[in-house]
């Protein structure tokens, strides 16, 4: 129970993050200006400022737990490094502070304002208070030197007491911090080089190498973009980079082009592929690898790195050792090819499901044209069985029999074309009388005007109109008072043929659907209106459901341009 409230009071301190910060840099500056003699008072000036350190350091995550063994020997390697080196481990350690300071950029609005200053109070902490230590020099006189002493003060008391949310918020970025450090490492010797060479004051030699690295970044963005029609380093630079990407980019593209070509196949693809992937100069080998084959390509070197996905293996070599960039970079191929690879099997999938598709709706409407057929042959053997009449039964028979033979005759010359459309055409003042006469003695009401007989392709009014009517006459199996008027209207190359019926309306979950996909039915194969709006579709009409209330439902075949 102590521990755990230690940790939670310990993490409290964390959250105040400038608090932590000035204060850390406030003991830092007054280790620094105590006398030589006085050991004791500098060394826990020294430890309480690596105390405040550890609360504010940006490093470790405040969430993780550090074992006091571990805070134990981080101390006794500060301890040791100072009692050896002394004031140069000072020298070091503020260039490291500098580091992480000024690499806390990622931070936005006052809190980088905050990082600005201690950066500042480091530097002259480094430039005017610990270099004349180190290198005996007499830089600033007495007067300056307390002015600037408490300047300092002020300065971390503007960071301690700043009102501002005492939240957590460090973010650093390494590298950045990193490059500052050695750069102003650089500086720095720089400076002391030119004081004792040049044999002039320290502030003078300071200022130089100040000026000559300033002059250094102002030449340098004068040539970086391109002027007066010369290419600048910044062009060089992005040619360079292009020119790193260039053979990954050739490989895509080869690739792509691979998998827009229809007529290749997977494997051949994937042959091709992996061959292009060979010329890349820092690849020897590709093992690939699936539930059918293991193939390698190239050479096997004791340099790998592998990817797995969708019960593929595939591992890739390399003439040299693969650091993180590059293992990420042959991941990124390999993730390529495989999406590639996988997509072309996908698409020889595709379409041999819309071959077997095509068959299957042919099969289908042909299976239903011949359903039609026989149910007009069972009505019409009904009608000779029930009937007292010879003379009337030979006539139905001799009038009938005949346009029966001529639709199966069709149905037939379908199947072996392999086709699902018809090529047969008549006057539609024809065709309308051969419907009346096939649907005789089956109380449906067929009405109409046709002002102008034009040709039709019958196998197309045929399919539409019988799949129209037989749907109605299947609702008179629960309901025989169901009443069902089919009606035409033809002019000007207009047709308009609608069948209504008083029976129960469409579902709603079918009536939006029922002209687009294939859905399951009680009735018949579910497939009947799909075909026929499809087949209506191919050749210039359309299928509309008008009404679709409870006694007055009425599907409509139209030209598509009405």
């Amino acid at each position: 129970m102590p521990t755990h409230s230690f940790s939670k009071k310990i993490d409290t301190l964390t959250k105040f993050e400038f608090l932590n910060l000035g204060l850390m840099l406030l003991l830092l500056h007054l280790a620094l200006h105590q006398q030589d003699e006085n050991n004791f008072l500098v060394s826990s000036l020294l430890l309480a400022h690596f105390g405040f350190f550890l609360l504010w350091q940006p490093v470790i995550n405040t969430a993780e737990s550090i074992s006091i063994k571990t805070l134990l020997i981080a101390l006794i390697v500060n301890s040791l490094l100072y009692f050896f080196l002394n004031d140069w481990f000072i020298g070091l350690w503020i260039i490291f502070l500098i580091g992480l300071t000024s690499g806390s950029a990622l931070v936005s609005g006052i809190q980088r304002s905050l990082y600005a200053l201690a950066a500042v109070i480091l530097f002259l902490q480094l430039s005017l208070t610990l270099t004349p230590k180190l290198f005996n020099l007499e830089v600033l006189d007495e007067n300056i030197e307390q002015v600037v002493f408490y300047a300092i003060i002020i300065a971390c008391s503007v960071i301690i007491f700043w009102p501002y949310k005492k939240y957590r918020t460090v973010k650093t970025d390494y590298l950045h911090g990193l490059i500052i450090s050695f750069g102003l490492f650089s500086f720095y010797i720089t400076s002391i080089l030119i004081s004792y060479t040049a044999n002039i004051h320290y502030l003078q030699s300071l200022l130089i190498t100040a000026l000559s690295i300033g002059s250094g970044f102002v030449f340098l963005s004068i040539i970086w973009l391109p002027r007066h029609g010369i290419s600048g380093i910044g062009q060089l630079w992005e040619q360079h980079i292009l020119n790193i990407g260039n053979p990954f980019e050739t490989w895509v593209k080869q690739t792509s082009l691979l998998d827009q070509n229809k007529k290749i196949t997977a494997d051949l693809f994937l042959k091709n592929s992996i061959e292009h992937l060979l010329t890349l100069s820092w690849v020897s080998g590709v093992n690939w690898s699936d539930e059918k084959k293991h193939t390698l390509y190239g050479q096997e070197t004791k340099y790998s790195t592998t990817f797995t996905s969708n019960n593929i293996n595939v591992q890739i070599y390399s003439h040299i050792p693969m650091g993180a960039a590059l293992k990420i970079h042959a991941q990124l191929l390999m993730h390529l090819m495989n999406y590639f690879y996988t997509s072309k099997l996908r698409e020889i999938t595709l379409m041999n499901q819309t071959h077997l598709k095509a068959v299957y709706e042919t099969g289908s409407k042909l299976t239903h044209d011949m359903k039609n057929i026989l149910q007009s042959l069972h009505t019409l053997t009904s009608v000779v069985q029930t009937t007292d009449d010879p003379q009337k039964s030979h006539q139905l028979m001799k009038k009938q029999l005949p346009l029966l033979s001529q639709r199966l005759q069709n149905t037939l010359d379908k199947l072996q074309t392999k086709t699902d459309t018809g090529c047969s055409f008549s006057l539609i003042q024809t065709w309308w009388k051969e419907l009346q006469s096939r649907y005789h003695g089956r109380d449906i009401l067929f009405e109409g005007e046709i002002y102008q007989n034009t040709l039709i392709d019958i196998d197309v009014f045929d399919t539409v109109l019988e799949n129209f009517l037989e749907n109605a006459r299947s609702k008179r199996r629960s309901n025989p008072d169901i009443s069902i008027i089919a009606s035409i209207y033809a002019e000007n190359e207009r047709i308009v043929i609608q069948v209504c019926d008083t029976g129960e309306p469409v579902p709603t979950s079918k009536k939006n659907e029922m002209f687009k996909q294939i859905l399951p039915s009680n009735d018949g194969y579910g497939i009947g209106l799909y075909q026929s709006a499809q087949l209506a579709e191919k050749n210039g009409f359309k299928l509309n459901l008008l009404n679709n209330e409870s006694g007055n439902i009425c599907f409509q075949l139209s030209n598509s341009d009405l």
